[in-house]
C-alpha cells in the first residue's frame, strides 16, 4: 500500500508526509533523501540530467544557465530518479507514504491503484518566494553565485513553472490538487490529507 504525495518545492511535502507517517505507523520515504544514494549506480549514457544535477555548482545551478535550460534539466533529473525510486519502494514491505518532486504524475499515474492514495500539493509562487527566504541555507546557496537577488529570482521561476507543469499533469490525469497559499495552515493541509486518503479511522 502505498500513499503519494507530490508536487513542487516548499509546499509542505515533507513534512506532511512525516506527520501522517508517525501518526499512522507508515513507513516513510523522501525521495530528496535517497537521490545522492542513487547518483552513485547511474549510468553517464542513461542518466545525463542526474549527473549534471550533481555536479554543478551554484552558480550553473540558478545563474549561468537560461531559465528553460534550468527547468528543462530539474524535470529530466526526476524522470532519470523515478525508476530508482520504484525499485526502492518494491523493497518496503509494509505500508508506505512516499513524497518528492520526483513524483510527477504522468510519471506515477501508471503505478497509482487507487486514486485516492495520492495528491499533489501546488504552492503559489508568492507562497515559495515567502517561505524559501526564511531557510537559513539558501543564504549559502545563493552566496556562491554572481548575483544571489538574479539567481534567486530565476530559482523562483523555475521552480514556478515546474508546480504549473505539474499542476496540469495532475488535473489532466484526474488527480487530486491542493494549493497551497497559505489560507490554510499545515495542520489544516495535514487534516485535509488525512481525510482524502481515508486515514482518519483506519487502522493500518
Amino acid at each position: 500500500m502505498i500513499y503519494w504525495i507530490g508536487g513542487s518545492s516548499c509546499s509542505g511535502k515533507s513534512t506532511l508526509a512525516k506527520m501522517l507517517a508517525e501518526k499512522h505507523s507508515l513507513q516513510l520515504y523522501s525521495c530528496d533523501d535517497h537521490f545522492y544514494k542513487h547518483v552513485q549506480f547511474i549510468s553517464p549514457e542513461k542518466h545525463l540530467a542526474m549527473k549534471k544535477v550533481a555536479e554543478m555548482n551554484p552558480n550553473e545551478a540558478f545563474y549561468s544557465r537560461s531559465l528553460d535550460d534550468q527547468l528543462r534539466v530539474y524535470i529530466q533529473s526526476f524522470q532519470e530518479d523515478f525508476s530508482f525510486v520504484l525499485q526502492d519502494l518494491q523493497e518496503i514491505n509494509k505500508p508506505v507514504i512516499v513524497e518528492g518532486n520526483q513524483l510527477m504524475p504522468s510519471l506515477a499515474a501508471s503505478y497509482i491503484k487507487e486514486n485516492h492514495k495520492a495528491i499533489w500539493l501546488i504552492p503559489t509562487e508568492a507562497f515559495q518566494r515567502k517561505h524559501y527566504q526564511k531557510r537559513d541555507w539558501i543564504k549559502g546557496v545563493l552566496k556562491d553565485t554572481e548575483d544571489p537577488e538574479i539567481a534567486f529570482n530565476n530559482w523562483m521561476k523555475r521552480d514556478a513553472l515546474f508546480a504549473k507543469l505539474v499542476n496540469e499533469e495532475a488535473l489532466r490525469l484526474g488527480f487530486k490538487v491542493l494549493h497551497v497559499d497559505g489560507s490554510s495552515n499545515l495542520d489544516e493541509n495535514f487534516i485535509k490529507i488525512e481525510r482524502f486518503f481515508e486515514l482518519e479511522n483506519s487502522q493500518i
